[in-house]
């Protein structure tokens, strides 16, 4: 009895199979590790952001300031980043040794890899009972083999870590919505909240899951996730088999109705009233059908919900019992959420006197010049990575070529001349002065005048194509002018390979998205919230994408491993037709 207890309390994992599942993830795993620790090899360095990231955690563990260091070394505030990765450098600083970035990247590589397990155990969640296996392997092989998210790993960027707390945040979410209760919530909270301290922009995940997440436990989509017990209007055994069966698979498995006796619970039924049953199904007294350990408590809302009111009758005070619990969670979480801003925001207020709950857009320190007329000429003609590299990079402290500017920076000869007035001005000292930038900024106001759609919408979308579609070979030793064969044919080759990659990624999700498993509005609307935020950003970085790809992974696993099993039925039908003929 009590090893029967425990196959049914137990949840078999979707990635369990044997020695052949066993394999696979071994394999996988083993594969993802090799491809990071090569391009750890290869092209690990430590530069830019990564410095300024350091050099916060440093000071945060030497001074208890958080600061970067200017003239003279002398420490002054910042807050131009926000504080999530400096805290994980400081204490890999602190375990490992000051300044040892090579650490910051094994850990990266570590919690990467259990992100990969994590998606995939989250594919297994959403799709079908009958694909949920294979969904979860193919999902970790995509994540773990993935060249675009496993170069940051190698890299002490914000980027890897990011990644993994997305994964932690849709798996939390997903056990949350089989299993409501305290901890999946917490582990939410934490991802989420982590993740808008690595990056501002971390919050969206949130912004599109936890919706989801409280509407679903309110009930409102239970004609979609199970449509045949909506359409009962009493109590019977096969709704309560079947909307059970659908609420506890990933936690209990399927085998835990089998042989369950459900004939009494329907006399109940019938003896005492839907709602009466179900009330004792979840109090765990229904007649002899609950098992104990289990939760039986979606298959009663069910039987409550379905059930018509007659005229005049109102709900039933045991209905929304969830509700106030519910609420207290929600509470509890955003409040804990909030806190880590709100002890941010009273800093910067403190030290800098401004409200500052992130951080600034233009990564700029209170008092600094904003460049806001640069910035709105850069965006009137800006289109993709090569700009950014070559021209918004250099600006200021280095030379504006207006050789290097693309011709759709000028429309007409008269602003070409104006242009390239302005800019032998600012090289003189390379420095951007509000006079210089001002003179910008009539030009920028000059173009959108003349082409208000062009400014305000095709260049936007441009961008945003750019950071989608764009070969990711933005950290690797190719030229930025990879689609000139005749200078580098290899490299050329290379990268329209990497842009078909990164297109097949893209496909594989769609049609992902096109099965409709669990989860697939919220992952839409993320994917439409980021999108929206890109048009928003004037110099494109295809790594601004990188935070979707935990999603593309688990929806291009449930996509890949359909496809395969299609193809591999046609195929058998094909040979057995045959065989018979």
């Amino acid at each position: 009895m009590e090893a029967a207890h425990q196959s049914q309390s137990t949840a078999p994992s979707p990635l369990s199979g044997g020695a052949r599942a066993a394999f696979s993830i071994a394999l996988a795993l083993a594969a993802g590790l090799g491809l990071r620790l090569w391009m750890l090899k290869q092209f690990f360095q430590v530069d830019g952001d990564t410095l300024i990231y350091g050099a916060v955690a440093k000071n945060l563990l030497l001074h208890g300031r958080y600061a970067l260091n200017g003239a003279g070394n002398e420490l002054y505030p910042t807050l131009i980043r926000l504080p999530g990765y400096p805290l994980f450098l400081a204490l890999c600083f602190k375990i490992f040794g000051m300044e040892n970035y090579i650490s910051a990247a094994w850990v990266q590589i570590a919690l990467e890899l259990a992100g990969c397990l994590l998606l995939a155990d989250f594919a297994s969640r959403i799709a079908s009972a009958r694909f949920s296996r294979g969904a979860a392997h193919a999902t970790l092989w995509l994540a773990a083999l993935c060249p675009f998210t496993a170069i940051y790993a190698a890299q002490p960027l914000s980027e890897s870590l990011t990644l993994f707390v997305l994964a932690l945040a849709l798996w939390s979410a997903e056990r949350f919505r089989a299993r409501p209760g305290w901890p999946p919530a917490l582990l939410f909270t934490a991802a989420v909240t982590y993740a808008a301290l690595l990056r501002p922009d971390g919050a969206l995940v949130a912004v599109a899951l936890a919706p989801a997440l409280v509407f679903g436990l309110m009930r409102k989509d239970q004609a979609e996730e199970n449509p045949a017990a909506l359409k009962e209007q009493g109590f019977s055994r096969a709704a309560v088999a079947q909307e059970t069966a659908s609420a506890n698979q990933t936690t209990e498995g399927l085998a835990v109705l089998k042989g369950l006796d459900f004939s009494r619970a329907e006399s109940a039924a019938k003896s005492t009233g839907p709602l009466q049953a179900a009330e004792k199904l979840v109090n765990g007294a229904s007649c002899g059908c609950f098992v104990s350990g289990h939760d039986f408590s979606r298959a009663a809302n069910a039987i409550k919900s379905t059930r018509a009111l007659a005229p005049g009758e109102s709900l039933p005070d045991s209905m929304p019992l969830e509700i106030p619990r519910l609420l207290r969670m929600a509470v509890v979480c955003v409040l804990l959420a909030l806190a880590p801003f709100a002890v941010w925001s009273a800093r910067n207020w403190q030290v800098f006197h401004v409200f500052q709950p992130l951080a600034p857009r233009l990564a700029t320190d209170p008092g600094e010049d904003l460049h806001l007329g640069w910035e709105r000429w850069v965006k009137s003609w800006c289109l993709d990575f090569v700009s950014t590299y070559q021209i918004y990079w250099n600006v200021p402290g280095d030379v504006l070529d207006v050789s290097k500017l693309p011709s759709r920076a000028f429309d007409s000869p008269a602003q070409y001349a104006e242009t390239a007035a302005v800019a032998a001005d600012y090289n003189q000292k390379q420095e951007l002065t509000p006079a210089l930038d001002m003179r910008f900024g009539r030009l920028a106001d000059e173009r959108r005048a003349a082409h208000p759609l062009r400014t305000a919408l095709w260049l936007p979308l441009g961008r945003m194509a750019d950071m989608w579609l764009r070969p990711r070979v933005e950290n690797l030793p190719v030229d930025l002018d990879w689609w000139a064969y005749a200078r580098h044919h290899a490299e050329t080759r290379f990268s329209w390979a990497y842009a078909a990659l990164n297109a097949l990624y893209l496909l594989l999700a769609m049609a992902g998205l096109c099965l409709r498993p669990r989860f697939w509005r919220p992952m839409l609307a993320y994917f439409v919230l980021r999108s929206a935020l890109l048009t928003t950003i004037e110099a494109p970085e295809a790594r601004y994408t990188l935070e979707c790809f935990p999603m593309l992974f688990a929806l291009g696993g449930l996509a890949a491993y359909r496809f395969t099993n299609v193809v591999f039925l046609s195929v058998f039908r094909v040979k057995a037709s045959a065989g018979r003929d």
